[in-house]
């Protein structure tokens, strides 16, 4: 297996794991505990947001799949996607239509396939630019800000359901 052939694989984990958190009440998936700063709904936000970043904007350098209109549909505002924010604007944070989230997350995670479907392992050596000014290669920046990141996040959302009496995501992945 290439370390693209690897990505997609662990990417596609990833996916199905974010996929699953959709699923939850109104309630559960704004659901922030005391002390506590994001809600399942800012992890699924943030995330669909970074991995848009990172491909579109980055990677690709063509335009992201987040619009205006994306934003007006589900209720989350243009600007940003989650870094930096204060635990108080991340609470916030409320997805007002879950089924057009899911629309925007899907269009992302497509940009990302057919993306990845066109590299080869060399690839991925490539520069591109970093918030900060500096530069990593495109498969530091899927490492680093997607499959890590977005396995973190997976955690805080198993632990955001398990407070809530619910299934963890991909509760039965690998049992058949």
């Amino acid at each position: 297996m290439g370390t693209v052939d690897y990505i997609q694989s662990s990417l596609a984990f990833a996916h199905r794991a974010l996929g699953d958190a959709c699923n939850g009440t109104d309630e559960q998936l704004h659901f922030v505990p005391e002390h506590g700063s994001h809600s399942i709904a800012w992890c699924l936000w943030h995330t669909a947001r970074v991995e848009d970043l990172i491909i579109n904007a980055r990677s690709r350098q063509a335009p992201q799949v987040w619009s205006e209109d994306w934003a007006k549909r589900i209720g989350l505002p243009f600007e940003g996607m989650g870094t930096g924010m204060s635990d108080q604007d991340a609470q916030g944070i409320r997805i007002k239509d879950m089924a057009a989230f899911r629309e925007y997350q899907q269009a992302v995670w497509q940009q990302t396939d057919e993306y990845l479907g066109s590299l080869s392992d060399q690839d991925l050596e490539r520069e591109i630019p970093t918030r900060d000014g500096g530069t990593e290669s495109v498969g530091q920046g899927i490492s680093l800000h997607m499959l890590g990141h977005f396995n973190g996040h997976r955690g805080e959302i198993n632990t955001l359901r398990g407070m809530q009496g619910m299934p963890t995501v991909l509760q039965r992945e690998g049992t058949h």
